[in-house]
């Protein structure tokens, strides 16, 4: 009886073991790079995509430790964004990432029994020029911030939501005004 009652605990144990060794849940983080949308046309020769983006590994910046950077989701979004239908063109256009970083800081509760928050600030630099050797016949540059706070016992699921809900704000404004911005001589007539 005594060498069951082994068996059966040694089986929970085991049971019990093999539960804490479960692979992380997968996230389900997904920036919207509008890669389902049609492309824009312009009539350029080539369309590159720039990035000078300082990366930074210490506190406050926290974009590396996020599902996805902002830069890598601007390279995205650049990338399948804009194509170049003139070959012959002497023109190339040329995207510039040159900011894309997150940080992470305590927002002090308004009283002395209320927990902190943590603030998010997720600032963006992206410039869209036109150049033909070394001159530029056009730049445009979109420059701005999204931000959130929550409380300090949020739940991962909960900061990646935000994180999510800022990038995906971050991806739209932009795309919305460098879209804008194209001067139509660069344009097919399409758009």
């Amino acid at each position: 009886m005594l060498q069951y009652i082994r068996f059966a605990l040694a089986g929970i144990l085991v049971g019990v073991s093999l539960t804490g060794c479960q692979a992380p849940e997968l996230r389900n983080f997904r920036v919207q790079t509008l890669t389902d949308e049609r492309p824009i046309e312009l009539n350029v020769g080539s369309v590159t995509v720039d990035s000078t983006v300082m990366r930074y590994d210490r506190k406050p910046h926290i974009e590396e430790s996020l599902p996805v950077t902002p830069e890598s989701a601007l390279q995205e979004w650049a990338e399948h964004r804009f194509v170049a239908v003139d070959t012959t063109s002497p023109v190339k256009a040329v995207i510039e990432i040159t900011k894309a970083d997150m940080t992470e800081s305590e927002e002090k509760g308004a009283n002395w029994y209320t927990l902190d928050n943590y603030a998010y600030r997720l600032s963006y630099q992206v410039a869209i020029s036109f150049e033909q050797g070394d001159r530029i016949l056009y730049k445009h540059a979109v420059e701005g911030w999204e931000s959130s706070s929550l409380p300090q016992r949020s739940s991962m699921a909960d900061k990646e939501a935000t994180w999510l809900k800022m990038m995906n704000a971050m991806i739209r404004k932009v795309n919305r005004q460098i879209t804008d911005s194209v001067p139509t001589r660069f344009r097919t007539p399409e758009y």
